[in-house]
C-alpha cells in the first residue's frame, strides 16, 4: 500500500515538474540574442592602467549551435606598438552564453587568455540591447551591447564608482557577414 501511494506520489509530482517546464524556453530566450550573431569587425579604445585610452582593432565571431540553446562568442583584439610598429594581442577570448530558465538570466561563462575564466549574469534589457555584469576587485563592471541606429554593434564597458558608471572600454564593429 504504501509502496503504491509512493510511486503515486511520485508519478504526480514529476508529471507537475514538467509540466511547469517550457523546453522551447531556453530557444525563445536565446533568440533575442539573434541580433548579436554573424561576424563583426572594427575598432574601439580601452583605458590602460596609464590612465591613458588605448586604440585596437576587434573581431567577433558569433554564432548559435546546440539547437539554439547554446551562443558561441570568440573576440579578438589587436592593437600595433607605438614604438616597435609590431600588431599584438591584446585581447582573445571565447565565451559560452546559456539561458538559465531556473534564474531567469543568461549565463555567460568566459575565458580569456592570459586571465582565466569567469561567469557573468546576463540581460536582454530591450529589444536589441544586451547587458552583462561581473565583480571584479575594484567593483561592479557593466558591458552594454546595443544595435546602433546605423546596424553597428555598439559597446560600452564602465566599472561602477559608488552610485557612478564610468566608461572604460568603447567598440563599434561593422557586421561582415
Amino acid at each position: 500500500m504504501y509502496k503504491m501511494i509512493f510511486l503515486l506520489s511520485f508519478f504526480a509530482l514529476s508529471q507537475l515538474v514538467t509540466a511547469q517546464t517550457d523546453p522551447s524556453t531556453p530557444q525563445k530566450e536565446m533568440e533575442k540574442l539573434q541580433f548579436m550573431t554573424g561576424k563583426w569587425e572594427g575598432s574601439g579604445w580601452m583605458m590602460g592602467q596609464d590612465r591613458q585610452k588605448h586604440t585596437f582593432r576587434q573581431t567577433e565571431d558569433i554564432y548559435l549551435t546546440g539547437a539554439g540553446e547554446v551562443m558561441v562568442v570568440h573576440g579578438l583584439g589587436k592593437s600595433t606598438d607605438a614604438e616597435t610598429g609590431e600588431e599584438k594581442v591584446v585581447h582573445n577570448a571565447v565565451a559560452i552564453v546559456t539561458y538559465n530558465s531556473g534564474e531567469e538570466h543568461y549565463d555567460f561563462n568566459s575565458y580569456v587568455v592570459g586571465r582565466g575564466g569567469g561567469k557573468s549574469i546576463g540581460k536582454v534589457i530591450k529589444e536589441n540591447h544586451f547587458e552583462w555584469y561581473l565583480d571584479s576587485p575594484n567593483g561592479q563592471i557593466r558591458y552594454t551591447i546595443t544595435l546602433n541606429d546605423k546596424g553597428q554593434w555598439s559597446e560600452v564597458g564602465e566599472i561602477a564608482m559608488g552610485e557612478n558608471w564610468f566608461p572604460f572600454f568603447e567598440m563599434t564593429l561593422d557586421k561582415v557577414e
